[in-house]
């Protein structure tokens, strides 16, 4: 039987993705955050959700390993697992199954006009490998929490506080990347909650719920609050990588 992992860390920048939307995207002053800033928060989260899966190599080693790439404190382990969901003591090519990892990741990033200190964790599982497999499939949860969160623009300096937990549900991804380089499917959940610092109506606390659906494309859906916004999935480190619908450019 699979053994149940715990998540290490209470993690935020990316998870940051279900975090806290305001009421509206012309009232900003429910949470002190507007609902672009979440909705750039959200992006940030997913698109390293994406580089996570991206990165992961079904013969990675088992035992514990660390690293620092990128200035972020990274640790992780593999576990593999057959048909019958029986633990494995190496990977076979064609006789692994699925594979569960364990993650964290510690550090400071950027993107656009907001900045964090950033604790996150995952627990995931990498479905469809059995045999010569043409697409793999990605469940898992993760949680986050981030400190000194700035978030800077014309209207000022906002600071805030966010942990949350998000719900990676059948993300498909195709084995031959340079064919197809973009998730065909599924989608992923976060719950936030963020402290907000001076904001316009003082002191605050508030959660909201974003989903980010992938359809194939480059260009995947987010919904924050019912507010419709196109998230690149090209998008660079530093880039916005985010827009509301209808809208183009920064």
């Amino acid at each position: 039987m699979r053994t149940e992992y715990g998540l290490k860390f209470m993690t935020a920048g990316l998870l940051a993705m279900g975090l806290v939307a305001c009421e509206s995207a012309t009232t900003p002053a429910d949470t002190g955050l507007p609902i672009d800033d979440i909705a750039l928060i959200a992006a940030d989260a997913a698109l390293e959700d994406l580089s996570f899966m991206a990165g992961i190599q079904i013969t990675q080693p088992s035992a514990l390993a660390m690293d620092g790439r990128g200035g972020m404190e990274r640790s992780r382990s593999v576990t593999w697992f057959d048909e019958a969901d029986n633990e494995m003591d190496r990977p076979d090519a064609l006789l692994t199954a699925s594979v569960h990892y364990e993650s964290s990741v510690l550090g400071s990033m950027s993107r656009d006009r907001w900045s964090a200190s950033v604790e996150r964790s995952r627990s995931m599982t990498v479905s469809g490998l059995l045999g010569e497999e043409v697409t793999r499939t990605f469940d898992g949860t993760g949680s986050e929490h981030h400190t000194r969160s700035r978030m800077s623009d014309e209207s000022g300096t906002r600071s805030f506080e966010m942990s949350g937990s998000s719900v990676i549900t059948a993300v498909v991804r195709a084995v031959d990347r340079a064919a197809q380089p973009w998730p065909l499917s599924g989608s992923i959940r976060r719950e936030l909650s963020a402290q907000v610092t001076n904001g316009p109506n003082g002191d605050q606390n508030r959660a909201r719920v974003t989903v980010l659906t992938f359809n194939g494309t480059q260009f995947a859906t987010l919904l924050v609050d019912g507010e419709a916004f196109e998230v690149d999935l090209a998008a660079r480190d530093g880039d916005r990588g985010v827009n509301r619908r209808g809208r183009s450019g920064g």
